[in-house]
């Protein structure tokens, strides 16, 4: 079995890449072996926002919070995403 520095250092270069597919999948692999490695979580929530599902990165980078609370990147990464779906939704609530 890989080990996760292994996995990591593929799904790195896969993200520089821009093989988000391949990335996300080796990410994945490292949340099964480690559901808190906190790199893994933020990648994870990079590519989703990469790919403009700001709904998953939301929730990657939220996770990343979770374990570890003074991440500095995904809080930022936080706030940037609840300022462009605030901005969305506004029209919703003002027709």
């Amino acid at each position: 079995m890989e080990e996760i520095q292994d996995i990591l250092s593929k799904a790195k270069l896969q993200f520089e890449a821009e093989e988000f597919q391949l990335a996300l999948s080796d990410y994945r692999k490292i949340i099964d072996l480690d559901p808190n490695h906190v790199e893994a979580n933020f990648m994870i929530g990079e590519i989703h926002h990469q790919l403009g599902d700001l709904a998953k990165a939301l929730s990657s980078y939220i996770k990343v919070i979770d374990i570890q609370p003074e991440h500095p990147k995904a809080n930022v990464k936080i706030e940037m995403i609840n300022t462009i779906l605030d901005y969305f939704n506004k029209d919703m609530h003002n027709p």
